[in-house]
């Protein structure tokens, strides 16, 4: 593989104040090759006036407009909130389905993470309908998670599964005022009636003595078979350090999972990218030295993968808890010092791949793309 072009979707160096940070990059391909980005805009990685925007691209990524920007929407039924996350799927053609992650932002003085159980603020999962290619959103839907409190989507919008079932991905935490240990866990969320209901959960991953947080699950759908593959940022409670990239294997009716293994990658949050038959893309944050973004293919859909490939180097120093162990607490704090992450990225018609991403340094936060030769 190799980098054959890049640029910026926005560039936020000259930015306004309230969109000087980016975050949470998504990026999706419609049925005609239009290419959608939506991610967050704010003053700071963690900020009041955070909100989720949408970009396009009608030449593959070359050009982007600005389709849509929630600034000032973050309000929820009277409830002043904040839209931390959005992604884009395609559910029909034509037919935009947002997926987003709403905070409730009530009492300012809270910050998300409560620095002495690390549990989160109160956070809904909702889905929004656009058929004007992003431009305006209509009312926000709720997914239903229970029993699942602390849920999550973590940047990841509703796969279409076989017998028009839809499946909502997402992950789990704990309350905020929570004192007992955190349970992370990933599960899909299924409808079977094009989401108006979500009566059924099952589990992607959540392991038997909670060592091991598959964190940020990102999937994809084997071409020909169906299959369904997914990768973790993989986190070792105990140790509080990082471990390589995880990877399991769903069926195609997501309904029976294998049990995470190790990639060899050592990253976090990680997107795998069909590109036709077996071969499999997988982009990745990579924070130990040297920091950037990588990626790195694989021919048999994930069991064995090429060195990596670096699409992009940070050259503004070590990165926030890049090495040691960190207590969860620090953790948090690290993400919200991260300059560059969040990696997705799709196959386009000429056989190229698309990253999109987020960089900078301490102020300032970009989006970015890079296209990526096979």
């Amino acid at each position: 593989m190799r980098v054959v072009a890049s640029g910026y979707i926005y560039d936020a160096r000259e930015a306004p104040f309230h969109q000087r940070s980016t975050a949470r990059t998504t990026v999706t391909r419609l049925h005609d090759d239009t290419l959608i980005s939506a991610f967050r805009w704010g003053s700071a990685r963690e900020s009041l006036d955070g909100h989720e925007c949408v970009f396009a691209s009608a030449d593959l990524g070359n050009t982007w407009e600005l389709r849509y920007s929630g600034f000032g929407k973050g309000t929820w039924d009277g409830t002043p909130g904040e839209v931390k996350g959005f992604t884009i799927a395609e559910t029909a053609p034509g037919e935009l389905t947002g997926t987003g992650l709403w905070v409730d932002m009530s009492n300012p003085e809270l910050p998300f993470v409560n620095p002495e159980t690390q549990g989160l603020l109160p956070m809904r999962i909702f889905h929004t309908t656009s058929t004007d290619g992003g431009r305006t959103w209509g009312p926000r839907r709720r997914v239903d998670t229970v029993p699942h409190l602390a849920a999550s989507p973590a940047t990841a919008g509703p796969m279409c599964l076989p017998g028009d079932v839809l499946a909502q991905p997402y992950e789990i935490w704990k309350t905020y005022d929570d004192p007992s240990p955190g349970r992370p866990a990933a599960y899909l969320r299924l409808s079977y009636d094009n989401g108006v209901t979500w009566p059924k959960y099952v589990t992607v991953a959540k392991h038997p003595t909670n060592q091991l947080a598959y964190w940020d699950q990102r999937l994809a759908i084997h071409t020909e078979t169906g299959q369904i593959v997914t990768m973790f940022w993989t986190h070792n409670l105990n140790a509080e350090m990082d471990c390589d990239v995880h990877i399991a294997w769903g069926t195609p009716n997501g309904q029976s999972w294998t049990v995470p293994i190790s990639t060899g990658l050592p990253g976090q949050h990680c997107q795998p990218i069909t590109v036709g038959g077996n071969r499999l893309v997988a982009v990745y944050s990579r924070r130990r030295n040297p920091p950037g973004i990588a990626t790195a293919l694989s021919t048999n859909f994930g069991e064995t993968w090429t060195q990596p490939l670096i699409i992009y180097d940070s050259t503004v120093g070590t990165e926030s808890g890049a090495e040691g162990p960190r207590r969860q607490a620090e953790l948090w704090n690290d993400m919200i010092a991260w300059r560059f992450g969040h990696p997705r990225g799709v196959l386009l018609p000429t056989g190229e791949v698309l990253v999109v991403f987020y960089a900078g340094d301490d102020q300032i936060k970009s989006a970015h793309w890079a296209r990526l030769a096979l």
